[in-house]
């Protein structure tokens, strides 16, 4: 079951930041998107990206460390992050400081950084949308992998598989991985001053240095198969008031087949049909109805 980040228990929190926050205008849900309605295909990505860019960027060191303990608290102990791919609570002051510390935290790049950005000063490197708080050692595991389907079982994060070429999280995990991935290809699509270029997802492995990341299609349906929870929306609202930008793939997940469906032959589910409305009077009269036919064909 996934952890409902509670908002009044996170910004409760006893931290004491190291880092200043920069106020960000409010969010506006029926304006923030606006550009990008009616589009498609690659116009709906570009559109995205001028929307989503230029966020505020701050520093690896103390800011990311502060913002994560704030956007992944343990809703039940603000003293605590949970450890993404684990989803265990581990205390906030047990941060990897390096050394022999396999139980301690520390800041795992969803879209690995040898992937496109890996100096301090690009933007993708202390993006807090593609961070996530993680088990030191289950990190370490995870590596430079690209996300797909495995096949054996890790042994410290047991709902995680892995193979040689990729890592499966867990099941509650994947969407919100993928949702991560989705922004990072949107949002550093080249052509502005992060420092990265365009960043690309690819339905297969990826080499380490390269500026891209797969398994597109593993991806994609891992969005489909584990929708946009609580947990992420709060998240988005955290990270929204530091950075000022959002992911626009947890506030609208239907962006996500226009985009990147059809290169994997996946179309949009098709909407339930739901069955009219009969009064209970017609119910009654129903069989009457049908008699009646059939004796006008006598």
């Amino acid at each position: 079951m996934k952890h409902l980040l509670a908002t009044t228990l996170i910004f409760s929190t006893p931290l004491a930041l190291a880092c200043t926050q920069i106020p960000q205008p409010a969010y506006d849900p029926s304006s923030y998107y606006a550009s990008a309605e009616g589009l498609t295909g690659t116009a709906l990505k570009t559109q995205l990206n001028l929307i989503i860019r230029n966020h505020t960027v701050y520093s690896y060191t103390p800011c990311v460390w502060d913002i994560l303990a704030i956007a992944d608290a343990d809703p039940t102990d603000p003293s605590k992050v949970i450890a993404f791919y684990t989803q265990r609570p581990i205390l906030i002051s047990n941060r990897d400081q390096g050394g022999n510390t396999p139980d301690a935290w520390n800041r795992e790049h969803i879209w690995p950084k040898s992937h496109g950005f890996p100096d301090k000063d690009d933007h993708g490197y202390t993006d807090v949308h593609a961070l996530r708080p993680a088990d030191k050692s289950v990190n370490a595991d995870r590596g430079n992998k690209d996300f797909g389907e495995a096949t054996t079982a890790h042994w410290e994060c047991t709902t995680c598989n892995y193979s040689s070429s990729y890592w499966e999280p867990g099941p509650e995990q994947q969407g919100d991985t993928a949702r991560m991935v989705f922004y990072v290809a949107t949002r550093y699509d080249g052509g502005d001053n992060s420092g990265s270029g365009d960043l690309t997802l690819v339905d297969g492995t990826t080499a380490i240095g390269s500026s891209s990341l797969g398994k597109l299609c593993d991806l994609v349906q891992w969005h489909l198969d584990d929708p946009v929870a609580a947990e992420e929306l709060a998240r988005n609202d955290i990270i929204y008031a530091w950075q000022g930008n959002r992911n626009p793939f947890i506030d609208h997940p239907e962006y996500v087949i226009p985009i990147w469906g059809e290169q994997c032959g996946i179309s949009a589910p098709e909407p339930e049909e739901t069955v009219p409305f009969l009064p209970i009077w017609g119910l009654l009269s129903l069989p009457l109805a049908l008699v009646a036919l059939a004796l006008r064909k006598r």
